[in-house]
């Protein structure tokens, strides 16, 4: 029989920050935080906010939302480093926002909610930077109104109940792992 290989003592990350950067790309700033719960489990939560407003232009992007859930990665990445490799979950979300281009936009009536599952892969690209690209597929429901820019007051146009079923995640992000302090010997 042969004799094992000892494996390195290797120190956990408990904390990792994040930026989604198709947010980033249409001026929506965000910022996500994720705990390493237990053996490659994971809980995370991401806010989001812009408020852009170029009244001349009829130009309107006001945005906030939040989003949480759970993570499990795997593979035999995810047994080397921590937020690394595959991985897969479940995720909440809730978001308003207020969006007008030119003479037409909508507005969410309150915030509205969704949840499903995830699928992603998280790249190292230095000791503590990762690329991590994820889908999602699920629901988002609720009420939001299309309007007309005429003259103030603006022109209501309907109102739509939302009750969509499919893609409602996708994200490539910059993950900060906070790599442990190494401990001094005695």
């Amino acid at each position: 029989a042969g004799t094992a290989v000892p494996q390195p003592d290797r120190k956990h990350s408990f904390v990792a920050f994040k930026t989604n950067l198709f947010y980033d790309a249409v001026l929506v700033p965000n910022l996500g935080i994720e705990f390493n719960v237990y053996d490659n489990w994971t809980v995370y939560g991401d806010i989001m906010y812009a408020g852009w407003d170029m009244p001349s232009a009829h130009f309107y992007w006001n945005f906030y939302g939040a989003q949480f859930g759970a993570r499990k990665y795997f593979g035999r990445l995810a047994g080397q480093r921590d937020f690394s490799g595959h991985h897969a979950g479940i995720y909440g979300q809730m978001l308003a926002y207020d969006l007008q281009a030119g003479n037409f936009g909508q507005q969410t009536s309150n915030i509205n909610i969704g949840a499903g599952i995830d699928y992603g892969y998280s790249f190292p690209v230095s000791n503590s930077l990762n690329i991590d690209v994820e889908v999602g597929i699920g629901y988002l429901g609720g009420k939001y109104y299309e309007y007309v820019v005429t003259e103030d007051p603006y022109t209501w146009r309907g109102t739509i109940q939302r009750a969509f079923v499919g893609p409602t995640k996708a994200s490539v992000s910059l993950v900060w792992i906070i790599r442990p302090r190494k401990t001094l010997t005695k």
